[in-house]
């Protein structure tokens, strides 16, 4: 195998160039200039690596090495970023599939290799995530489109269109499930287990289940001065109340994680009372009962809290993933591609972190490969992963592959 460390290190140099914040970490959000920067680099390296290339509806990049059938083998990250994220998250899993697929641009392959560079997989600008994994699966409409915004109001709809996108042909982007050999990430821990346990790679075995809301409380703006303690409906404070349980209700399941990411109030001067503030849930846990349960103690919490403070409000959920286990059978071959590759230590472990693998685990055979985390840092500028661990991942996936084609 001719994979080289060089050049996988030198396109995640290249591509972390493409952010809204330089020097400040990688802010790569769906439907922005930055992204389109992105989605253009990724189109031009995979066809210089022999694939047909396109750019579909969801704005997902899709490389293609033709094979002798309509089967795929399906090698996916994403290419979108958080807020002042790192160089490594999902791009690097992007990277190591163009790798291996110019390992086989020049042979004959009985089946179709697609790697895919999948947009908006964060939510960290409309608060779902999976975006284009869900467009594979058929599971947008226009009018959901229409309704989901980010937090200056710009829906997804408006977003796409700005971006040169037709939001009424996301119907065209959805699969055959049928024709998926399997699908397969390779993606950075992001924490640091693999580390601590010096392991070279991590073999997932499922991925934590995932509920979103946005909660919005409604009070009455006043004066900060003049309006007595007594006669206040103050949204922060009644928000304070409900959010400072959250992470009690979640503490009540083992393993079960809930967290307020964001944070918003109106009208947000120094004087005034706030009318408005509005927060995230994230909720997570391999237990769709905990899940589940969570949410509902939080919902209840909300209503109570609103009614003894005088307070209203409204929720909107934003994503609902079920757990996932990953494919028993290709788990298997990631594990005999480790020995056959001698890598020296492997690790099973789970995912505590959401991936496009969680939304199509469902639907075709799906695996992950875990690389090392420095430090396990993620989702910050200081994200960062050996590229010699990253060919190694790429060693692997090629070997379970090859078998593909060997059968």
């Amino acid at each position: 195998m001719a994979i080289e460390c060089s050049r996988i290190s030198r396109m995640l140099a290249e591509l972390a160039q493409f952010t809204a914040t330089p020097g400040c970490g990688v802010t790569r959000l769906p439907f922005t200039p930055e992204a389109a920067q992105a989605a253009d680099y990724l189109l031009h390296r995979m066809q210089e690596s022999g694939m047909d290339v396109k750019i579909d509806s969801s704005g997902a990049v899709i490389g293609t090495l033709p094979g002798g059938s309509n089967r795929e083998f399906v090698i996916a990250s994403h290419y979108d970023s958080v807020v002042h994220g790192g160089a490594y998250d999902g791009i690097a899993g992007v990277v190591c599939g163009i790798e291996i697929a110019r390992q086989f641009a020049r042979g004959e392959l009985p089946f179709a290799l697609r790697v895919i560079a999948t947009n908006d997989e964060e939510g960290a600008r409309f608060g779902s995530g999976f975006f284009s994994s869900r467009a594979f699966l058929g599971l947008h409409s226009v009018r959901e489109l229409k309704k989901t915004c980010d937090r200056n109001g710009v829906s997804t709809y408006d977003a796409m269109k700005q971006a040169g996108f037709v939001p009424e042909t996301i119907g065209q982007c959805v699969w055959n499930l049928s024709r998926v050999l399997a699908f397969v990430e390779i993606h950075i821990e992001q924490g640091p287990v693999l580390e601590t346990e010096q392991a070279d790679l991590g073999i997932v075995t499922g991925i934590v289940g995932m509920k979103r809301r946005m909660v919005h409380i409604y009070g009455q703006a006043g004066h900060a001065g003049t309006t007595p303690m007594h006669l206040r409906r103050d949204a922060v404070e009644i928000a304070a109340h409900i959010i400072c349980r959250i992470g009690d209700i979640a503490r009540r399941y083992p393993g079960a994680v809930a967290t307020v990411g964001h944070i918003e109030a109106s009208p947000n001067d120094i004087n005034t009372i706030a009318g408005t503030a509005s927060f995230s849930v994230d909720i997570r846990s391999l237990d769709a009962r905990a899940v589940d349960a969570i949410d509902r103690h939080i919902l209840q919490y909300i209503k109570m809290t609103c009614e003894s403070m005088d307070g209203a409000y409204d929720t909107v959920l934003t994503l609902d993933q079920p757990p996932a286990p990953m494919d028993e059978a290709l788990r298997r071959r990631l594990q005999h591609a480790c020995v056959h590759c001698k890598v020296p230590k492997i690790l099973d472990l789970p995912s505590g972190a959401g991936h496009d693998s969680l939304a199509m685990a469902g639907e075709v055979p799906t695996a992950m490969l875990f690389v090392p985390s420095h430090n396990g840092r993620s989702h910050c500028p200081e994200e960062q992963t050996d590229a010699e661990a990253l060919v190694t991942a790429c060693k692997v996936v090629h070997d379970v592959l090859y078998h593909f084609m060997e059968e």
